[in-house]
């Protein structure tokens, strides 16, 4: 059995604060080779035992609001879009939405977002690697590869910020591949993580 040996590359990009990002791109070595008081609660009498205060119940968590599933879906949806206006313009075949590779970059924005770690490879995680997650979700790959970034609000300049780095660019532009994948989350601080998985299926 052939085994893809991927490394990991990671890049700051010179974006303004709020803008500012990071990615990181897995690739074929092949390619690297070539790139936290409480108020004064009035003690009780010393002949009465201290009353025993159930604790408080944990909020219920927070479902996302409407505008915020929006705002996925659109970074979701342009970044397909523009991945293939970039491979238009390189004359190669634009990429197919694959469900499978949809719901592993999806994990991978999640995982990345609970952690809040931006990393292609995330320890302590249930899917810790792109190998996991594609079996995870049935993906049979001949070939694959990852896009990772954090900090973007928009789409548009996310694959901006691809596209200034090489391996990133590479990844957008191999001809290697046929479907691709996006998803994003947002961690509870409110910063975004952002996952695009590349693949070609076996046979």
């Amino acid at each position: 059995m052939n085994h893809q040996i991927v490394l990991q590359a990671e890049l700051r990009t010179p974006l303004s604060t709020r803008r500012r990002g990071r990615v990181a791109a897995v690739l074929p070595l092949a390619f690297l080779v070539a790139a936290l008081a409480c108020g004064g609660r009035q003690q009780p009498a010393p002949s009465s035992p201290a009353p025993v205060e159930a604790p408080p119940p944990e909020p219920a968590p927070a479902r996302p609001s409407r505008t915020s599933v929006r705002a996925a879906v659109s970074i979701t949806d342009s970044i397909f879009a523009l991945t293939n206006r970039e491979r238009v313009r390189a004359d190669l075949t634009p990429l197919r939405r694959s469900p499978e590779l949809m719901r592993a970059a999806q994990i991978q924005a999640e995982q990345m977002a609970s952690a809040q770690k931006l990393a292609h490879d995330v320890p302590g995680s249930r899917y810790p690697t792109l190998g996991s997650r594609l079996k995870l979700v049935g993906y049979a790959a001949a070939a694959s590869g990852e896009n990772v970034a954090e900090g973007y609000t928009s789409g548009a300049a996310l694959l901006a910020g691809w596209m200034t780095s090489a391996p990133h660019r590479a990844n957008i532009l191999s001809p290697r591949y046929t479907e691709t994948g996006v998803g994003t989350a947002r961690s509870k601080s409110g910063r975004t993580y952002h996952a695009q998985v590349f693949g070609r299926r076996r046979g």
